[in-house]
């Protein structure tokens, strides 16, 4: 697994961006972000968000989620079994969204929780893991989307948490 610094040189590259040029978006100076790139520093924690902003790479924001969050996050997808391209991306998660639909009629709505047997609470675990294995194509398709058409990833989410709170949906 590559180091969080290793994604960060990356990320950096892939955006066309110098240290310099980072450095000067970021509360840390050039001679920090060079050590971080190559192990010497590890990163403060306090400074994920503003590091990921700062950089706006989709697969980026991936990692440094992960680093963050450990398990409880959303993969990067770019091994040599996905196809990265957004029609592939596309039929994968119809595919996934699918299967997480027919999943969900396998479990009983209407009884209380507490009264499911062991099969259905078995049930109740593989909705949850259509469900995951959904919504990660999905956030694949949104980091390719965003990368294929040169969207910020950032500019897209303040966007979309700005229409949800107009929802009056509660974050």
């Amino acid at each position: 697994m590559d180091s969080l610094g290793n994604k960060l040189a990356e990320a950096r590259r892939r955006k066309g961006l110098t240290q310099e040029q980072l450095a000067m978006v970021l509360p840390v100076s050039r001679e920090t972000i060079a050590k971080y790139e190559t192990e010497q520093r590890k990163f403060q924690k306090d400074l994920y968000q503003s590091i990921a902003h700062g950089v706006d790479d989709p697969e980026y924001y991936f990692a440094t989620w992960t680093a963050a969050t450990g398990y409880v996050s959303i993969p990067y997808f770019n091994g040599e079994y996905i196809d990265r391209h957004p029609a592939s991306m596309k039929y994968l998660v119809q595919g996934e969204m699918n299967e997480a639909l027919s999943q969900l009629e396998r479990v009983c709505w209407s009884k209380p929780i507490k009264m499911h047997s062991e099969e259905e609470r078995e049930n109740a675990k593989q909705v949850i893991h259509e469900i995951l294995d959904a919504a990660a194509l999905m956030i694949n398709l949104v980091a390719v989307l965003c990368t294929e058409y040169k969207f910020s990833m950032k500019t897209i989410y303040k966007i979309w948490w700005s229409s949800i709170k107009t929802r009056r949906w509660k974050a």
